[in-house]
Parts: C-alpha cells; structure tokens; sequence
C-alpha cells in the first residue's frame, strides 16, 4: 500500500491565473491597441479570457483598474539615481536620466498622458515611490523642502509635453504653399529644420552651464540614459528643442540649491 503522494492538490493552479500585475499588463496592451476609450472591463476580460466577474477579484472597478495602469506605467520609469545624489552635479545627472526615462515611458502610451498626468497618485505605490525618490534626491542635494514639488511639477509638465512632441507630425509647423501671413513664423520654422536636417544644433548653447546644452539632441548627452530614449522618436524636430528645456530646467533647479 503506497503512502499519499507529494504535490498540489487537484484542481488548483501552480500559480494565480489572476493577478494585478497581470491585469495591469494586459490593460496596457489594449491601451497600446485601442486608446483609452477601448478600455472596459470587458475588453479587458476578454483580452484574458476570463469573466468580468473574476477581474473584480481583483480590481475594485475602472477608478481602480486605471490606478493599476497608472503605477504599471510609473514603476517603468527610471528614477534609480536620485539614489546617490549628493550635490549639484549628481542632481544635475539624476534628472536627466529621469527626465529622459519619463518621456520615453510616455512616448510609448501617449494616450495615457492626459490620464496619467491628473490622476491622485493616492493608492498607486509604485507611483509613489518614483515620486519619493524624485523628492529624496532633491533634498539631499540641498534643494529647499518647499521647492521639491514646484519643481517636480514643472519638470512633469515639460516632459509631458514633450513625449507628446515625440508623436507630432514632422510638418507640424509647415506653411502650405502661398501662405504669406506668416512671414517671420515661416522663417524661424525654416532655419530650425533645415538645420536639423543638416545635423547641426539648433538649440541655444547657452541654454545652461551643463556639458548637454552643447550635445546635438540627436545624440544623447553622456550624462543622461542610452540613446535610444530620445533617437527612437518618429518626429526628427522632436530632440532638440527637448533637450533645450531641459538644460533650462537643470540649470534652474541648481540655482535653488543651499
């Protein structure tokens, strides 16, 4: 007579087939597909082929579901060097590299920009601990307690702009043939592409004291993250004028500093 076998009882899984996370991933992918509108809870359930009764397992409801997206979209961005900010010049690389995380994250779901960027983060950990890394950066090098957030707002409001920019048509600012009403706009927009197309900086290099603001935006300054966050984008006006600000905010925010 053999003993009980080891092993998982039958009929349950090795794992959940549910999870937030697996949720979160999967919402994604339809915002991806779909926008935001083709966001319901049963779309989404059917995307895992499960019941909609089984996401609210789970999820509380679409305010709930959208601050799961809201943290699966936020954990992906990189804000992993405000860890060993000690001063000016490591703040000054810290947000860079966050700045160009931020923007290529949202440059790959533009349509949750307008979401993202006025929802509470109450409720939303991943969130929250992007934000609290941002914040212990700031202060360890010595930026007032009271700025922290002016200038997280600021920089937020800059680069969602910008991964919106990343998606512009390239001829946004193009005048159609005969149009004379513009005469000064049609210049300026002229200079800045043909110069871009030539593969010359048209930013201001006097935009900041950082090494970056005399970097081509075609090629990402050393101090910042891989190349592909800004070179990957569709729009080829899209770079300089993003590495403009941001040198503009850099400098800014170092002239806060105790």
């Amino acid at each position: 007579m053999t003993g009980p076998q080891p092993g998982r009882r039958a009929g349950r899984p090795a794992k959940p087939l549910l999870n937030r996370e697996l949720i979160a991933d999967a919402a994604l992918d339809l915002v991806t597909a779909d926008g935001t509108d083709g966001l319901t809870m049963k779309s989404l359930a059917g995307r895992l082929g499960v019941s909609v009764s089984s996401l609210y397992n789970h999820i509380a409801g679409k305010a709930d579901l959208l601050t799961s997206v809201q943290d699966a979209v936020m954990s992906r961005v990189d804000a992993s060097a405000f860890d060993s900010v000690a001063d000016g010049p490591g703040l000054a690389e810290a947000l860079r590299t966050w700045s160009h995380s931020y923007r290529q994250v949202f440059a790959d779901y533009p349509s949750l920009v307008p979401l993202i960027a006025t929802m509470p983060v109450s409720g939303a950990p991943a969130t929250r601990r992007m934000y609290d890394a941002v914040s212990a950066g700031l202060l360890a090098a010595g930026v007032p307690t009271a700025q922290v957030v002016p200038v997280i707002v600021a920089f937020e409001s800059f680069l969602y702009g910008s991964a919106m920019d990343v998606h512009a048509p390239a001829g946004i600012f193009y005048s159609r043939p005969g149009e004379q009403d513009a005469p000064s706009f049609r210049a300026v927009v002229e200079s800045f592409t043909a110069q871009v197309d030539a593969g010359e900086d048209a930013a201001p290099s006097s935009a900041s004291s950082t090494p970056a603001s005399s970097t081509p935006a075609s090629s990402t300054p050393a101090s910042s993250t891989p190349a592909s966050s800004s070179s990957a984008s569709p729009n080829p006006y899209a770079d300089q004028p993003f590495e403009w600000g941001l040198d503009a905010l850099v400098a800014r925010t170092l002239t806060l500093l105790d």
